[in-house]
């Protein structure tokens, strides 16, 4: 069974840098899909892409590019390659929702430190989203998974007491942080009565806001 490949966009016409790029992911699990303008490049882009967007291109310039790709497209990890005295233009793409800016002639270390931080940034944002939409359980479930782990190697510990204790500890303490300290609201948002709030607060010594 073929390992589906990583795909970052290039969008460049200039020789030189696409055989760099080229060459800095052959041998990793990287595809590399290059296109030479604004308007091709445009057209196969998607949302959460990293793209690399050298500084001037046959219909517009590297800003003209982020733009034109923002417009159609979310969470966008761009990388805008510029000479070195264009710098001002590299600030202006950040400041135009880029991820970062890197040097021309294109050092192939900084870029593969570049684009495994744009690969990890999109790898947190997808975890955070489908996170965000799962269910308490799913979330749970997710959570206690390696955690699971690490008490089986241990050993010799009360599994469920430890896990319950634990869940319990943590609602306590949001519920309490939520009612800024008042323990009569807490019991409410959690459906206990005050004198259980107030033992289990003792009993986790939970901070007293």
């Amino acid at each position: 069974m073929s390992i589906s490949k990583e795909e970052i966009l290039l969008i460049s016409s200039d020789p030189s840098t696409t055989d760099i790029v080229k060459t800095t992911f052959r041998q990793s699990d990287i595809d590399v899909k290059v296109k030479k303008d604004i308007a091709s490049g445009v057209r196969v882009s998607r949302d959460s892409q990293i793209v690399l967007i050298d500084s001037l291109l046959s219909d517009g310039d590297c800003l003209d590019c982020l733009r034109s790709l923002n417009d159609l497209n979310t969470d966008l990890l761009s990388i805008v390659m510029i000479e070195q005295d264009k710098r001002r233009a590299g600030i202006d793409a950040m400041m135009d929702s880029a991820f970062c800016y890197t040097i021309k002639p294109v050092d192939c270390d900084e870029l593969r430190s570049v684009v495994d931080r744009a690969f990890e940034l999109k790898r947190l944002r997808k975890e955070s989203r489908r996170l965000y939409n799962c269910t308490v359980e799913e979330f749970l479930r997710y959570k206690l998974k390696d955690y699971l782990s690490q008490i089986q190697k241990v050993g010799g510990i009360a599994l469920y007491d430890t896990v319950i204790s634990e869940v319990e500890r943590a609602l306590l303490t949001l519920a309490m942080e939520k009612t800024g300290g008042n323990q009569l609201q807490a019991s409410k948002l959690l459906g206990l009565n005050r004198n259980t709030v107030r033992n289990k607060i003792n009993k986790y010594k939970i901070k007293k806001f």
